[in-house]
């Protein structure tokens, strides 16, 4: 008679399985995806441990295959394989086809550029940019990944998060010090944005840009990507920040209704401003 094996213990089985090949492909890609400079093999093996051997056809494959591209000086860089193999996911890809012509209104009727981002991790995404009309203008390259407290995106995917999986983000982003600010303040930043439905304050990385983001949600309500606008104040620009946020909620509503989300208002007069709001009553702060 057979006995067939608990499903705990095929699930312990199948996590302890090794395939050796595949776990060094895997974290030469997890390395080169941290890595800002390119990098010598030498240099791969020195940070994963291995020997240049071990290392050395897989790092042959995945340059084959286009997951790697290597330099005159014979270092290498990620290419955007991976990015694109994302893309191709129905959910992105879906995300993408709907937000595109919207966000490209967006940009023509506020004179300022937008981008489309989604959590990955510990850090986010971008996945979709469309530049503003106006000759200058601020634009983050596709593929970008910042970490999630360093931007309106972020904090706002954050937010949004439910309770239980946003505790425990916030739980190692504390502990691995990637939040820059005390526990207290990042639980504030988020009980904001949680009263306002959205985030407008000075960005942390650019002087002179004010961040607006805004929320983007699916058929089942759940909040699957952030609508940022990093607005630069400028003689030709229409809108104030205020008109801009509007218009950003305003999109962001058209694309999560076309994503299936059940209809929303734009919240945003008469709500209560964060204390980074630019323009919060009694701010100093030039209003274009």
């Amino acid at each position: 008679m057979s006995v067939e094996p608990a499903n705990d213990d095929v699930e312990i089985a199948r996590r302890d399985y090794k395939v050796p090949a595949a776990e060094k492909a895997l974290d030469i890609l997890e390395f080169m995806a941290a890595c800002r400079e390119d990098v010598t093999q030498t240099e791969i093996s020195a940070a994963l441990g291995r020997s240049i051997h071990e290392v050395y056809r897989i790092i042959q494959l995945l340059e084959g295959r286009g997951y790697l591209i290597r330099t005159k000086s014979d270092r290498y860089r990620l290419s955007l394989k991976l990015f694109e193999l994302a893309h191709m996911h129905p959910p992105v890809n879906r995300l993408v086809d709907v937000a595109l012509p919207v966000m490209r209104d967006l940009a023509a009727r506020a004179n300022q550029s937008c981008h489309l981002v989604v959590l990955r991790g510990s850090s986010v995404l971008i996945v979709l940019q469309v530049d503003s009309p106006l000759p200058m203008r601020y634009s983050v390259a596709l593929g970008s990944h910042f970490p999630i407290l360093e931007t309106s995106s972020g904090a706002v995917l954050l937010a949004f998060t439910p309770p239980q999986e946003r505790a425990a983000l916030v739980d190692r982003l504390v502990a691995a010090g990637e939040a820059e600010m005390p526990r207290d303040a990042v639980e504030q930043r988020i009980a904001d944005i949680l009263a306002n439905g959205y985030e407008m304050r000075a960005s942390l990385a650019v002087e002179g840009c004010t961040n607006i983001a805004v929320p983007i949600r699916d058929h089942t309500g759940a909040t699957i990507a952030a609508l940022t606008v990093p607005y630069l104040p400028q003689k030709q620009a229409r809108l104030d920040r205020l008109a801009v946020l509007e218009e950003a909620a305003i999109a962001a509503i058209e694309i999560s209704r076309s994503l299936g989300a059940a209809e929303g208002r734009a919240r945003v007069s008469g709500d209560r401003p964060s204390d980074q709001d630019p323009e919060r009553p009694g701010h100093k702060g030039r209003k274009t």
